[in-house]
């Protein structure tokens, strides 16, 4: 068994590591690494910057079938199209209910 309520399902997409790239050249896209995969997103809670400009960081927590999911992923929710970035992830192990937990965030505009 794996994730006990699952309202959505996403796709986990990450960008190919390449030794020779360097890191302050444009990352290529991220490519899909797995989809289909059954998953809860939590309702949001946010914060804005207005220091030297305007951000938006909106904040939610995945719960999600086992699968390979890192920091540096991104996750696209199959339903709405939403991309989100990964900001940690950890397998949950016991009582059948394996599954990952993520923290997500959406980040608009630019605070300096």
């Amino acid at each position: 068994m794996a994730v006990p309520v699952a309202t959505t399902s996403i796709a986990v997409l990450r960008v190919p590591a390449d030794a020779a790239r360097d890191p302050y050249d444009a990352k290529p896209a991220a490519e899909a690494i797995a989809s289909g995969i059954r998953a809860h997103i939590s309702s949001p809670s946010g914060r804005e910057r207005t220091a030297g400009g305007s951000q938006e960081v909106v904040e939610f927590r995945l719960s999600c079938d086992p699968v390979d999911l890192r920091h540096t992923d991104q996750v696209q929710d199959e339903q709405t199209a939403a991309v989100y970035e990964v900001t940690w992830a950890r397998i949950r192990q016991g009582l059948g209910l394996d599954h990952v937990e993520a923290g997500l965030k959406q980040v608009a505009g630019v605070a300096r």
